[in-house]
């Protein structure tokens, strides 16, 4: 039996024959512009421990992307984006408008999608963590899909403490399922609960596991690479903040200290022009609080993971993009179904 996804991409060639994909997008955008978010670029070969699917896509399924874009749409940085909105009010003839967009700030951005972006002389924009680039600091997220591919039933409760009998942590250390249910459910589970909370179970976890504090190598970009980036007038960076802390679970103090410290090391690296610096809110979490005082910190725009294309009219502090990744893209017709948002 054919399953879900085999089902998806069969119905995706069928609208593509049919033309129903290119009708869908044009029609879009008359009222409206596209941004896309992007992740990793990264070559997965066998299991990869830690990456979600929802996180990657293939350098190949990338370079396939930028050629459908630039057939069937205006790539531009997210600042001309919104000179270009206007010129949208006065031509009927423009063309769609597409952003690309990465979050994180990986380091396989710089191997893998840069030289992509400067074949097809296509730009984007990359938020970064200020405070993990150019470190070999790992997100909390990734960290746990390293302990969860151990074997959780040689912990040793005695190296526990008294969080052996913490909910929290029996309920994380209990999960049953395959390696990528039991990570996604651990990571949906944590997001929600404060930074120290999370912390003090993934170093309890380690203790109790005797799997150690390991060298872990370089995954995000460092500053040498982003000034290169950024000299080439086709990679445009903003703020991820700067620990990439959840924003709605900080206190308002937490929260202006994160803002301000990423602008101020993004100006200071020269990584940024101060005439426009972008954001984009971890995890996707915002409310109207949030928005203002991104505002109020001298941003100029932000970036949600809110799902959609954007009319002529949003906010520029809260703009939905569609989100990328390989399991739903790997072909032209899926991409393009993708984008249109109709599978």
């Amino acid at each position: 039996m054919l399953n879900l996804v085999k089902i998806k991409y069969r119905i995706a060639n069928v609208f593509e024959y049919f033309g129903i994909i290119d009708n869908i997008i044009i029609n879009k955008s008359k009222f409206s512009y596209l941004i896309l978010m992007y992740h990793r670029i990264f070559q997965k070969t066998g299991f990869c421990t830690g990456l979600q699917a929802g996180m990657y896509v293939e350098p190949e399924t990338f370079e396939m992307h930028i050629r459908y874009l630039k057939q069937h749409f205006d790539v531009v940085s997210l600042s001309d984006m919104f000179s270009s909105v206007h010129d949208m009010e006065r031509s009927q003839s423009i063309r769609p408008l597409c952003v690309l967009t990465f979050d994180d700030g990986w380091l396989d951005f710089f191997k893998f999608a840069y030289p992509a972006l400067k074949r097809n002389q296509v730009p984007a924009t990359v938020f970064l963590p200020t405070g993990y680039i150019g470190t070999n600091n790992w997100f909390w997220t990734d960290r746990l899909a390293r302990i969860l591919g151990s074997d959780l039933s040689q912990i040793k409760p005695e190296k526990s403490g008294s969080k052996m009998n913490d909910p929290l942590f029996k309920r994380i250390a209990g999960l049953k399922g395959g390696y990528e249910k039991r990570l996604e459910t651990a990571i949906e589970i944590l997001k929600n609960r404060r930074h120290n909370e999370v912390e003090e179970i993934i170093a309890t976890l380690t203790e109790s596991l005797d799997i150690g504090d390991a060298f872990f190598e370089r995954v995000f970009l460092n500053w040498e690479e982003v000034r290169e980036m950024a000299m080439s007038g086709l990679v445009f960076f903003g703020s991820h903040t700067h620990n990439h802390r959840i924003l709605v679970h900080l206190e308002e103090e937490e929260i202006r200290k994160e803002l301000a410290l990423s602008k101020e090391t993004l100006v200071r690296e020269g990584a940024v022009e101060r005439a426009f610096i972008p954001f984009c809110y971890p995890n996707g979490n915002w409310n109207v609080r949030i928005v203002r005082m991104v505002h109020e910190a001298g941003y100029h725009a932000a970036v949600s993971t809110g799902n959609g294309w954007n009319p002529k009219d949003a906010s520029p502090f809260e703009l939905k993009r569609v989100a990328i990744h390989q399991d739903m893209t790997a072909s032209r017709e899926m991409f393009g179904c993708r984008v249109a948002e109709i599978l």
